[in-house]
């Protein structure tokens, strides 16, 4: 697994005088070059994500691992938009290409960095784990046959006089017999396996682990985490749900959740998390997340993917950017 790298491209793929004179600048950049592939063979991503130029080298540089497309120069207000840490959530990714687009000639204020694929070897394949990860792990392993007595009963009759008269019980006397048995000791042994990416942000090296460094490292304190999911085609969720973690603990985040809910109607939703979540371990760096979802299984992908459309652009807003 190649950790954490940023390659900065030789050439920025649109600079502000190149695009518009008004319009703020981009740099488009590698994230994460452990994760290329090529996510225009998810037929999801291919037939409906815009069909421009910026779209075009997005989709380009996946090939080569996710890409971070940088607006503003690094100053004032820092947000990062982190898309599809599932590869089968194209809702996420493709809301995110859509504010993309909506941005792309608009000027504004601050930092906005936004990562459209988390995991492009995912999304290729439309596959919801990460992997494979290695890890170890104890087997009882055969090293000695060894001879030994094996015990063992059997039934017998004992015989006996009554009154002159012959009687018998069955009773059971115990045997011996040579038999051989195999000795087994603890070996260690590295396996592999697939794992949910959004419970092993906890671990150097993964795509969680690796977003989180980035935005410790750029002094990013909020990420809009775009997921979709499932059982959310219910009317309580038309306009979509914003999960983020217990007010009490995180008020920053209660507020920023509650201003999107304010604008879109949406639902939101608290819970403590897990140790693994983008989320949860962004926490211990005082960077504050909440998480974006839609309905991922039934209806239609474009239609959801405006729904979360709408919620990216009311938590962008909150910080003065687009919306």
């Amino acid at each position: 697994l190649t950790f954490f790298t940023i390659l900065v491209c030789a050439l920025p793929a649109v600079s502000a005088e190149e695009s518009s004179t008004d319009a703020t600048g981009y740099t488009i950049s590698t994230l994460d070059s452990a994760v290329g592939a090529d996510v225009s063979k998810n037929s999801e991503i291919s037939n409906n994500i815009p069909k421009t130029e910026l779209s075009a080298e997005v989709l380009e540089k996946q090939k080569t691992g996710s890409t971070v497309i940088q607006f503003g120069n690094g100053s004032g207000n820092k947000l990062l938009i982190w898309a599809g840490i599932h590869g089968n959530e194209e809702e996420a990714n493709l809301a995110t290409m859509q504010y993309l687009e909506y941005i792309k000639d608009q000027k504004f204020n601050g930092t906005l960095y936004v990562v459209p694929f988390a995991i492009p070897e995912d999304t290729s394949v439309n596959r919801r784990t990460y992997g494979p990860t290695k890890y170890t792990y104890t087997a009882w392993v055969p090293y000695k046959k060894v001879r030994y007595w094996k015990k063992y009963k059997k039934w017998y009759k004992k015989w006996y006089r009554y009154h002159g008269k012959r009687y018998y019980k069955w009773k059971k006397r115990t045997y011996y017999k040579r038999a051989y048995k195999w000795l087994y000791k603890p070996v260690k042994k590295i396996g592999y396996k697939y794992e949910d990416p959004n419970r092993i942000a906890n671990r150097a090296g993964t795509p969680g682990w690796n977003v989180i460094e980035f935005a410790r490292k750029n002094g990013i304190q909020y990420i809009l985490d775009v997921h979709s999911g499932y059982d959310l085609d219910t009317p309580k969720y038309a306009n979509g749900v914003i999960f983020a973690t217990n007010p009490p603990f995180v008020a920053a985040e209660s507020n920023w959740a509650n201003y999107v809910k304010s604008v879109t109607n949406c639902q939101v939703e608290y819970g403590d998390g897990e140790p693994g979540m983008v989320r949860i371990w962004g926490h211990q760096y005082g960077i504050n997340t909440i998480t974006l979802e839609v309905e991922r299984d039934t209806g239609s992908t474009l239609h959801y993917a405006s729904v979360e459309l709408n919620m990216i652009k009311a938590a962008c807003q909150y910080f003065g950017f687009p919306g």
